[in-house]
């Protein structure tokens, strides 16, 4: 055997050794409670603020959201998961700790840390209440998780929807016609003949495509206006002819005639129609003239714009007409000037009445029935009278018949207000070319909005849904949390922390250290490494691996009561708990062996271990742990069983702060064994040495609750 001079501890670090009395560990008291409500802080979080943005987001225009609201709820769906994971992990941790403070089994603790794994669920469930409760609250969370995304998008999309509001746009009209805009006297201007094309056109009219000047959206923005128009009253008068009369034929039965006056205070125009506008059963007609005069005027023009498409509406003009004001112009009188300006009658005199002119007269069609002759006259328009002709006419009376119904169906429609209509288009175009975009002609108008627009409609069976499974998924998570005030320090499952629990060799220089963090401090700068069979750290001698394992059961199985665990007598009277790099037994040589002489040993890049690596050696030196034969029930042999598990004590402080070193050997080669019940473990302070005293209580009399009371 080799003698006390070969063995030695590594120099203690001051700056790591610490006396008994003033370590005692951290304890993050708070760190649990602050670490929930945070996550529950952000779980309400986000579970109000997905509420709040589908119920803001109903409808209301796409447009209007410059972020989309599936991205925002994509976004706290993520915020979601990933805290209810953290609290889920903390319930687990809470749930496992616990477990394990009112006693429980290996097989337990396993599942309860595990219940979340697929592959674990069944067994899980029924290792047992705590458990049962994590796989519960691992299903539940996992489905929050799952459909917590799909229903959030499907309690919002965005819809068609008919709106109306009221918007503030922009034009430029002139109220008033310049003089002269149409030319003079001498000569027509080719822009009243290019507003006279684009009303017998229809040509389609756009605004500008800045801001409040055009109609954003899929819809119409119709407004009023003030422009350069016309104002006008008309009379009728009625009279009867024969159409079968021979002395009616070649009598007008329609004309259009359009006339300039100037013997009332102001010039006017006079437009006169004359038609047929029915017949009985006897072939007598109904003649109408509508005589119409004619002035400038500012007339309010309702109009709509459709994006830059701009359009008079017409129909609803001519049913009922708003004139802001009535206006002469001088340039109207007649004058013999022809370079003299012509104002806006003369305008529309020139521009349409020459292409309005038209006649017809009565006659005889190809059959002998009654019909119609479009004059040929000159400055005569012969297409009116067919454009005007009421070809659905029935003949009206009580004697009704095909005969009267084949030959005296000729009457018209009314083309007063069609052409009057003419000329507000006329001058509407007009009073839009003239402004030309100028500043001093913009006027703002308020619009109605009429139209479809995509809006956000926020389903709230879906929306129930989802603010149903978000809680229902915290409830869970929260469920695992209960009795967390029970521990008196921040837990995890972190191995540390775990390992430190079961009581880990490699964890002794943490001394009272429980917690990851803390232990970390202490000893986190320990390079480890697994061979297979047990851990290995810098300067190890032994470690806590399957010689541990094997040589504790080899002496504890049969006879638990008659056998007992030894501990080797320190060098001291007192043992003081040792921190800091280093307080680990190490050998100066793998070879000072005793009379045996030199023993195989097996090495490690990061450190060296003596665990005799194979089962037929005699010889296991002091301290050292022998390997038995794999194998359940494998046999072992009597020399191997003398062998006692003696593990050597890491909590050696000298009291006279020397170098520590090892426990005297005897020179016989015998050690003077204590015994130590292996029925009991310790409950005392943490980083104490010794496997007896007060605090204690026997494995056997751990009671397992199935579920643990607060």
């Amino acid at each position: 055997m080799a003698d006390n001079s070969s063995r030695s501890l590594l120099a203690p670090h001051g700056e790591y050794s610490k006396a008994r009395s003033a370590w005692t560990g951290e304890r993050s008291t708070y760190k649990t409670p602050l670490f929930v409500f945070t996550l529950l802080v952000l779980l309400v979080g986000s579970i109000i603020s997905s509420a709040a943005i589908l119920l803001k987001s109903h409808e209301e225009p796409v447009d209007s959201w410059r972020v989309q609201p599936s991205v925002l709820l994509s976004f706290l769906c993520g915020v979601y998961a990933i805290t209810l994971g953290g609290l889920f992990t903390t319930g687990v941790a809470i749930t496992w700790w616990r477990s394990l403070a009112h006693g429980t089994t290996l097989k337990r603790l396993h599942f309860i840390s595990t219940g979340a794994d697929p592959k674990d669920l069944v067994p899980a469930f029924l290792a047992g209440s705590d458990a049962r409760r994590v796989v519960l609250a691992a299903l539940v969370v996992f489905i929050a998780k799952l459909s917590i995304g799909p229903f959030t998008q499907r309690a919002t999309r965005p819809r068609p929807h008919d709106v109306t509001r009221n918007v503030d746009m922009n034009i430029h009209f002139t109220n008033e016609i310049p003089d002269g805009w149409f030319g003079s006297w001498g000569s027509f201007h080719g822009r009243g003949l290019r507003a006279a094309q684009d009303t017998f056109l229809n040509s389609s009219m756009a605004t500008d495509a800045s801001d409040r000047y055009y109609c954003a959206g899929n819809g119409a923005c119709d407004g009023l206006v003030s422009a350069a128009g016309i104002n006008f009253g008309c009379s009728t008068t009625w009279e009867t002819i024969k159409l079968l009369d021979p002395e009616s034929q070649n009598s007008t039965i329609f004309s259009i005639d359009v006339e300039k006056d100037y013997s009332f205070d102001q010039p006017m125009i006079f437009l006169t129609t004359k038609y047929i506008e029915s017949v009985d059963d006897a072939c007598t007609a109904t003649l109408r003239t509508d005589t119409c005069n004619i002035i400038p005027a500012t007339v309010w023009y309702p109009i709509s714009i459709r994006n830059t498409s701009l359009t008079l509406d017409l129909n609803r003009l001519l049913a009922q007409p708003s004139i802001k004001s009535n206006y002469t112009s001088a340039a109207d009188i007649l004058n013999n000037n022809l370079t003299a300006p012509i104002g806006p009658l003369e305008g529309i005199f020139r521009g349409l009445g020459y292409a309005l002119r038209s006649e017809a007269f009565l006659g005889n069609d190809s059959k002998g029935g009654i019909g119609y002759d479009p004059g040929s006259e000159q400055l005569r328009a012969v297409h009116w009278s067919n454009i005007f002709l009421d070809t659905n006419f029935t003949a009206q009376g009580p004697n009704d018949s095909s005969k009267v119904q084949n030959t005296c169906s000729l009457a018209w429609r009314s083309p007063t207000m069609p052409i009057i209509g003419y000329m507000y288009d006329f001058m509407f175009r007009a009073a839009y070319a003239a402004a030309d975009k100028d500043k001093v002609y913009e006027q703002s108008f308020i619009a109605t909005y009429r139209g479809t627009e995509l809006w956000y409609m926020t389903d709230f069976r879906w929306l129930a849904a989802s603010i149903g499974i978000m809680v229902l998924g915290s409830a869970a998570a929260m469920s695992l949390l209960w009795g967390w005030w029970q521990l008196d320090r921040y837990v995890s499952l972190s191995p540390l922390e775990t390992g430190k629990a079961f009581g880990a060799p490699i964890f002794a220089a943490a001394g009272p250290e429980r917690e990851a963090n803390g232990i970390v401090k202490e000893i986190g700068h320990e390079r480890v490494a697994h061979d297979g069979d047990e851990l290995v750290w810098s300067g190890s001698v032994y470690a806590s691996g399957t010689g541990l394992v094997g040589s504790l059961r080899g002496r504890v199985s049969g006879d638990t009561d008659g056998r007992s665990m030894r501990e080797m007598e320190g060098g001291s009277s007192g043992h003081s708990s040792v921190r800091g790099r280093g307080h680990r037994r190490g050998m100066s040589s793998a070879s000072e062996a005793g009379s045996g002489g030199a023993r195989p040993s097996f090495e490690h890049s990061l450190g060296v271990t003596t665990r005799r690596p194979y089962d037929d050696e005699e010889e296991v030196d002091v301290g050292h742990l022998g390997r038995h034969k794999s194998g359940s029930g494998s046999r072992r042999e009597p020399e191997r069983d003398a062998v006692g598990l003696m593990p050597l004590p890491l909590s050696v402080v000298p009291r006279t702060g020397a170098s520590p070193s090892l426990p005297p050997i005897p020179q016989t080669g015998s050690l003077r064994l204590d015994h130590v019940s292996v029925g009991t473990r310790g409950r005392g302070r943490s980083g104490s040495g010794n496997g007896s005293g007060s605090g204690k209580r026997p494995l056997s009399s751990i009671v397992e609750r199935s579920s643990p009371t607060p």
